[in-house]
């Protein structure tokens, strides 16, 4: 257990805090939804989805998290500008938690952006994200949108190593968020492989330890690719994704992007885990103060 010198901001993006201390607040899960063979979006180019199993996959996410008192988010991938407007607006309208406007170039965003801003939904809106590609002309047009909250991806064929990415976030990524004018901006330390999950977690404490920002990443790409694990089955697939991303809050990460939504069940519960015994330790042996919103009061 442990705690960082460096003062740790927070960031309360609609009503999730991200951010601070370890045990100050419970992690942040991010569940996708409508990702590429998702088996509810019928058409990705149209956004055509089957709205029950949709509304289900959600609702079963939204009572875990509050069974364990972790926070959520959604993130909403999209793969055509069309498409990912009518995946936000349909999730805004089931859901109060912030959700992740998340395509794949900003020719996806920015079109779905000023819609939901149309919509009045800025403060719900996280940009999904602000990298190493983001033009001075984009940051300039996200100012101009009013865009206040979005990630901050490290990633990059010359940033692979932990200090090659912070100096990215510090040199290039930080300052293109000033430049768009983004209120809160999280980190995403951008897992590569399982392997190279070593390094994304050094990238993590780096920056707790030297910006203090809220940071976090996604293991869930890789972890699903894992093709070892499941010659033994669902549950030991089920154990090592979990193991994952309890690694991944363990570093010192404030959220942690899990991947399809369906799997909350697997993961929800081991980061209620880890996020309860760092309440217990910052509560009675720092005597430091912690949010009225955390697993310790809800799983033993």
């Amino acid at each position: 257990m442990f705690s960082f010198k460096k003062e740790q901001k927070v960031f309360e993006i609609g009503n999730v805090k991200f951010g601070g201390q370890p045990g100050e607040n419970p992690p942040v899960a991010i569940g996708s939804v409508f990702y590429s063979k998702h088996k509810a979006l019928l058409d990705e180019k149209t956004g055509k989805f089957d709205k029950a199993m949709v509304e289900k996959e959600i609702n079963d996410f939204i009572t875990i998290l509050d069974e364990n008192d972790i926070q959520g988010v959604i993130d909403v991938v999209g793969a055509h500008p069309d498409a990912l407007i009518k995946e936000c607006l349909f999730i805004a309208d089931l859901v109060d938690i912030p959700f992740l406007v998340d395509g794949l170039n900003d020719e996806i965003r920015i079109p779905a952006i000023k819609k939901l801003k149309e919509a009045g939904l800025m403060d719900q809106v996280i940009l999904n994200s602000i990298d190493e590609n983001t033009t001075e002309e984009t940051c300039k047009e996200l100012k101009k949108i009013g865009v206040k909250n979005a990630v901050l991806l490290t990633f990059g064929t010359r940033y692979i190593f932990p200090k090659q990415k912070l100096n990215l976030l510090k040199d290039k990524l930080i300052p293109k968020a000033e430049l768009a004018g983004i209120k809160n901006y999280i980190v995403d330390t951008a897992v590569l492989d399982i392997p190279s999950v070593s390094f994304t977690a050094e990238t993590t404490r780096l920056v707790k330890e030297q910006i203090g920002l809220p940071v976090g990443y996604a293991p869930s790409n890789a972890i699903y690719q894992w093709e070892f694990v499941k010659q033994y089955g669902d549950k030991a697939r089920c154990g090592a994704i979990a193991s994952i991303m309890v690694n991944c809050i363990d570093s010192g990460a404030d959220f942690v992007l899990f991947g399809p939504i369906k799997f909350a069940n697997c993961v929800v519960p081991s980061l209620a885990l880890i996020s309860s015994m760092k309440t217990y330790y910052r509560k009675r042996v720092l005597r430091k103060e912690v949010s009225d919103k955390n697993p310790l009061r809800k799983i033993f």
